[in-house]
């Protein structure tokens, strides 16, 4: 069998592990995950991130919500909220991050039943490149004039206060 066949077939084998694992997580594990949140309401804390890369935004689409965000997750213990950005920009798209411009701000949110506390960053990248990994649906650079009209109504409010130029924010997400 040639090295090209071989190459494809893996490619494939791996395509249908990662559907596999984007369908199980969204329709068995997800619809249990809420009702803990909604019977325990947990509290949680998580980062995220706007990132840019010239006049383009980095958008994502988790596997288990119809809508673009911005990329990031929770923090585990004994994790900074800078910390916690790191792995997650490490292993949702591949992208290594040193530092962050400044913190934008700190949210805090009850949706879903969690008490979430939220951080979010300003990051400039020096290169667009990036791999999405299985966890999400979907991602893509963005013109920050010509945003997709099925982005997070909590994002486009970030992304005001961003063009605002504010900093050190906190408010309800």
């Amino acid at each position: 069998m040639s090295s090209e066949i071989m190459t494809k077939n893996i490619v494939r084998k791996k395509s249908i592990i990662n559907l596999f694992k984007n369908r199980f997580f969204k329709y068995l594990i997800y619809p249990f995950v809420r009702l803990y949140w909604k019977i325990f309401n947990p509290k949680t804390e998580g980062s995220r991130a706007i990132i840019l890369f010239e006049n383009k935004i980095l958008l994502v689409k988790n596997i288990n919500l119809p809508y673009w965000t911005i990329p990031g997750g929770g923090i585990n213990k004994n994790e900074t909220p800078e910390q916690c950005l790191y792995r997650e920009l490490k292993e949702e798209l591949g992208i290594k991050v040193n530092s962050v411009e400044y913190q934008l701000g700190q949210y805090k949110s009850s949706i879903e039943g969690k008490r979430d506390k939220i951080f979010i960053f300003v990051v400039r990248l020096t290169s667009p490149d990036f791999v999405k990994q299985w966890e999400l649906d979907d991602a893509k650079w963005f013109l920050l004039s010509q945003l997709p009209e099925n982005i997070s109504q909590a994002v486009l409010r970030r992304l005001t206060e961003y063009k605002n130029d504010l900093r050190d924010l906190q408010t309800t997400w």
